[in-house]
């Protein structure tokens, strides 16, 4: 059973002052069906005493919270640090990374990305036009519609980067680095009900095959 680390949004509590990390019960319910073992990142604790202890083998990067770049919002910046550190530590020690629409902004970011902001793109479906250069052409081809819940797009990707897929507007869906393990999508896999068996196989195939 493959092991994976997942991060998590931060939530501020308004009534009073409580910093809290959720993550939507469909994730669980999404690695129970790849046969993965979900390893949940709190965000206050050395996430490199989990890698010590555990031997796990890839990295889930998932939605929620904006960039603290796109809106200067603090609890964003603290998700920002942990999960650049994550990458980094990532890419250092080898361990495939997949980032899930917030996920592809921030290692995009990571990777000195800027982006923008976009319309029509929240709660909404789009046709994959995909890269026939990518090395998951076979598995994103087959994945024809996709989710949509984004207001900001990746723009002036870094040239380490491949455009994997966009949508018919030319807005980028996917990304994945011409020589690290890391791949991003901007939907949701986990939203779907039931869940689609091509975008599993994505998953599956990527944290399962060698390259």
């Amino acid at each position: 059973m493959k092991k994976i680390a997942i991060t998590q949004r931060l939530m501020l509590n308004e009534s009073y002052y409580e910093l809290r990390e959720a993550l939507d019960v469909r994730w669980a319910c999404l690695f129970k069906e790849l046969d993965f073992l979900p390893i949940v990142l709190p965000i206050e604790y050395n996430f490199e005493e989990y890698f010590k202890e555990i031997d796990i083998d890839g990295v889930l990067l998932t939605g929620g919270n904006d960039l603290y770049s796109i809106n200067n919002d603090k609890v964003a910046q603290q998700r920002d640090i942990f999960e650049k550190k994550l990458i980094k530590y990532s890419i250092v020690n080898n361990i495939p990374i997949f980032g899930v629409c917030r996920g592809v902004q921030i290692i995009a970011e990571y990777f000195g990305a800027e982006f923008k902001e976009v319309q029509n793109q929240v709660a909404t479906k789009h046709t994959l036009k995909v890269n026939k250069k990518s090395k998951y052409f076979k598995e994103l081809n087959k994945i024809n519609i996709v989710n949509s819940f984004h207001n900001y797009a990746v723009e002036q990707l870094s040239d380490s980067f491949l455009i994997s897929a966009t949508n018919d507007n030319g807005i980028i869906k996917a990304i994945e680095h011409k020589e690290y393990k890391i791949f991003g999508q901007m939907w949701h896999s986990e939203r779907e009900k039931p869940f689609h068996i091509d975008e599993l196989n994505l998953i599956n195939n990527f944290f399962n095959n060698e390259g």
